[in-house]
């Protein structure tokens, strides 16, 4: 219809041999492209008002897309919208299963971390009754797992270059486990203390140190750190952690030895020998002194002997 309108309002070109042989080849062209029929309408309206002669089907396919073009890009923009309201309901579906599988997670996290903190409960209960008033206090033993939990030793330590479980050996009865347990707690607390804003990272240093060395004391201390204010904004330090290895030789554990362990280390030995040296001194002087009360002893015999 939209070619034989043509055909009735314009005039035939003379380069066109067989008109209609041309039209059925424009209707298969134009028939090919699926142009609506409102757009094939539009284009005839346009091709009367603009030209002479009977339009070339390249001539009547450029007049089309022209017209269809804001359709289409109409059309390209509804696409996206979709396009992009799909994407955002697949990845609000997807969040929501993702939310939903972490909730389940975290259910089974938490029934996890009760159910260990009543071994713990039920461990510490059986090691005070084993042990009494030597024993780890109250608390102790869950504060001591927290911290190792954020460390390599969190189930394993070792003692002669051989893993061992210091829960287990805890559980045991063993007596480095509740000492290690123990002075692990109080490193705990002190930790908790700078992050609390209540001590300087230096204070959680040297109280790290003190606690293999002088627990009491340790102990002490940190009661009364955790009630000051809060007022500083320290973080921990690598030194921190490795003065925690101090806990583990005292307890008779494997431990690395720093550089400023070793420098302790040689400045304890070089004490102990001078101590050996001036006990060797003294105890030379001890022997001559005996030798000489031998001597004396000798002669005098000697002499009541020849008096005889």
């Amino acid at each position: 219809m939209a070619v034989a309108a043509l055909g009735a309002s314009l005039k035939i070109p003379p380069t066109i041999e067989d008109p209609e042989q041309f039209g059925k080849a424009m209707e298969f062209d134009l028939a090919a492209l699926e142009y609506p029929a409102d757009i094939l309408q539009e284009a005839v309206v346009s091709a009367r008002r603009t030209l002479d002669w009977y339009p070339s089907i390249k001539e009547m396919i450029a007049i089309c897309e022209q017209l269809i073009e804001p359709r289409r890009k109409q059309r390209r923009a509804i696409r996206q919208m979709e396009a992009e309201h799909h994407r955002r309901q697949q990845e609000a579906a997807e969040r929501k299963a993702q939310a939903e599988l972490e909730s389940k997670r975290e259910i089974e996290r938490e029934k996890e971390r009760e159910a260990h903190q009543r071994r713990l409960q039920d461990l510490e209960l059986r090691v005070r009754e084993r042990f009494g008033n030597d024993a780890l206090l109250p608390g102790d033993l869950e504060l001591a797992d927290c911290l190792l939990a954020d460390s390599d030793w969190a189930t394993m330590v070792y003692r002669c270059g051989k893993p061992i479980s210091w829960l287990h050996a805890l559980a045991e009865g063993e007596r480095w486990a509740d000492q290690f347990c123990r002075q692990m707690a109080l490193a705990e607390r002190s930790k908790r203390a700078l992050e609390q804003g209540r001590i300087r990272a230096d204070d959680a240093l040297a109280l790290a140190k003190l606690i293999s060395a002088d627990e009491e004391s340790a102990r002490r201390q940190i009661e009364e750190m955790e009630g000051r204010p809060v007022k500083y904004r320290d973080r921990l330090t690598e030194s921190f952690w490795r003065a925690l290895f101090r806990i583990h030789r005292a307890a008779g554990l494997d431990a690395k030895l720093f550089p400023e362990d070793r420098a302790a280390a040689a400045i304890d030995n070089l004490k102990h020998l001078t101590a050996l040296a001036e006990l060797r001194d003294v105890r030379e002087i001890f022997d001559r002194k005996l030798q000489e009360e031998w001597k004396l002893r000798g002669a005098h015999q000697q002499r009541r002997s020849s008096d005889g």
